[in-house]
């Protein structure tokens, strides 16, 4: 009895087997993978390192300023006192106009005079008991660039 599809089948495993005296070459052993390094683990990119190259810090604040940086941001003397740091001590009237005795914030006295420049403004005006300053104002949404602020002194009457 043969059965059907075995000459098939014992013809193919023949084919399949090397003939005598041939050697099938052995295959050839695949490389283990690279173990992953350390810098690579956590999303698969390298880790970023931020180099200053003279820029500033992008994590520290551009509205607040330490006192050191407003000190050495502002020039010396009268032209880096601003308008809201002084107060009148006095005025005075000569021949060439009115003056004004002035203290700014650190506790150094100036002479004003009318046109005299001043950190964010200018002397306006002066008359017998006030100061008329025009401030600069850095707001975009103000249609005049400046505002008048008039100081006048602090007179205390005795009672």
């Amino acid at each position: 009895m043969s059965r059907p599809g075995f000459g098939l089948l014992a013809s193919l495993l023949l084919l399949s087997l090397p003939a005598a005296g041939q050697v099938k070459p052995a295959p050839s052993p695949t490389p283990a993978p690279e173990p992953p390094k350390a810098a690579d683990t956590d999303l698969g990119a390298p880790a970023y390192q931020y180099e200053v190259g003279g820029r500033r810090d992008p994590f520290r604040s551009l509205l607040v300023r330490n006192t050191a940086e407003r000190a050495r941001l502002r020039p010396p003397g009268l032209a880096g006192v601003m308008v809201e740091e002084i107060d009148i001590q006095g005025t005075i009237r000569t021949k060439t106009g009115w003056m004004a005795f002035v203290r700014s914030a650190d506790n150094r006295s100036y002479v004003l005079r009318k046109g005299q420049a001043l950190f964010d403004g200018e002397v306006i005006e002066i008359n017998g008991n006030e100061v008329v300053f025009r401030q600069n104002i850095n707001d975009p949404t103000n249609p005049k660039p400046f505002r008048e602020v008039t100081k006048t002194m602090g007179l205390q009457r005795k009672q």
